[in-house]
């Protein structure tokens, strides 16, 4: 019973100090923070595998629809309105590639910007960040895949009318 001491004796600044030092003592703190990074490290690397993955999806779709108008383009030189046609079927895929190029590097932007978030001691910011970034990246692909299928529909008609 002798070492313990009341609180009432205690200084206010020995008590804040001890207050302080159990806080900081927090054997869990540490692992919590650390556990808290990983899953947002292992968040950012499922980012930028979708991203990729994403990426190569697409190049394989827009090859194909390349080749498609390709060979669209050799066979049907004599007609003029089905040219006309290629010719925006062409331009529409030149600019899902364009959109597809910008939004690449704004994602790339962003990860980093995550990668960056990670030293800050705000989880919740960072980890709303990286939901936000997987929808958009999301909703990125179904409006990128959604103009691929409209180009591929209209190559497949314009096939049908021969």
């Amino acid at each position: 019973m002798k070492g313990i001491v009341p609180l009432g004796i205690l200084s206010p600044a020995l008590v804040f100090m001890i207050a302080c030092s159990a806080l900081a003592a927090d054997p869990f703190a540490n692992i919590q923070e650390r556990d808290r990074q990983f899953r947002m490290e292992k968040r950012v690397g499922e980012l930028q595998r979708e991203q990729q993955i994403d990426l190569l999806r697409s190049q394989q779709d827009s090859a194909r629809l390349q080749q498609e108008l390709d060979r669209m383009r050799n066979r049907q030189t004599e007609d003029n309105d089905r040219q006309g046609e290629i010719q925006r079927l062409q331009q529409q895929l030149n600019q899902v590639q364009n959109e597809q190029q910008l939004k690449r590097l704004q994602s790339d932007q962003r990860l980093q910007q995550l990668l960056q978030l990670q030293q800050s001691s705000d989880p919740v910011r960072r980890e709303r960040q990286a939901s936000e970034l997987g929808r958009e990246q999301q909703i990125e692909r179904l409006q990128r895949q959604l103009t691929l299928d409209q180009i591929d529909e209209a190559l497949r008609q314009m096939l049908n009318r021969r």
